[in-house]
């Protein structure tokens, strides 16, 4: 694990990000091969943080890249040989792009796959976030909004 002392500081919410790096970190081992590595690096990056969590496993098909953070998606692969549901990628997505960030992932079939996330560096999103009491509305690049499909629940 490589975290600089002197990152910055991001904007999110600690719980959610613990969820996003847990399943990162939860999904390379899974796909490992025995006694395999799983790199967890963040570093600085302009107005940003990126965290990446690398793997030496089996590696992703490119034909299935473009479709890991779909909703229920597992390939026929893991549907074999992997427990899960289909949705980490999913919901760690939402978490991160509801936060003003970005996700994305790097792979090689055979020899691993890199899955990082960038989030704002808080002093460049200060702003917006109490111009807008608080509400991250103002940081997000996407138009997406809250998880597809789901509607928020009021009690």
């Amino acid at each position: 694990m490589i975290i600089p002392d002197n990152l910055p500081t991001v904007a999110a919410d600690r719980n959610s990000l613990t969820e996003v790096i847990a399943n990162l970190v939860d999904n390379a081992i899974k796909y490992s091969n025995e006694g395999g590595t799983v790199e967890i690096i963040a570093q600085q990056d302009g107005n940003s943080v990126t965290f990446s969590v690398t793997d030496h496993g089996i590696g992703i098909p490119s034909s299935v890249v473009g479709h890991l953070f779909s909703k229920f998606y597992r390939s026929h692969r893991s549907k074999q040989n992997v427990s899960g549901t289909g949705l980490g990628l999913y919901i760690s997505k939402a978490i991160i792009e509801s936060h003003g960030g970005t996700i994305g992932v790097s792979s090689s079939e055979g020899h691993g796959s890199t899955f990082r996330f960038s989030l704002p560096i808080y002093s460049t999103v200060a702003d917006k976030l109490k111009g807008s009491d608080n509400r991250n509305e103002g940081i997000m690049e996407t138009s997406n909004g809250w998880i597809k499909n789901h509607s928020m629940y009021r009690g």
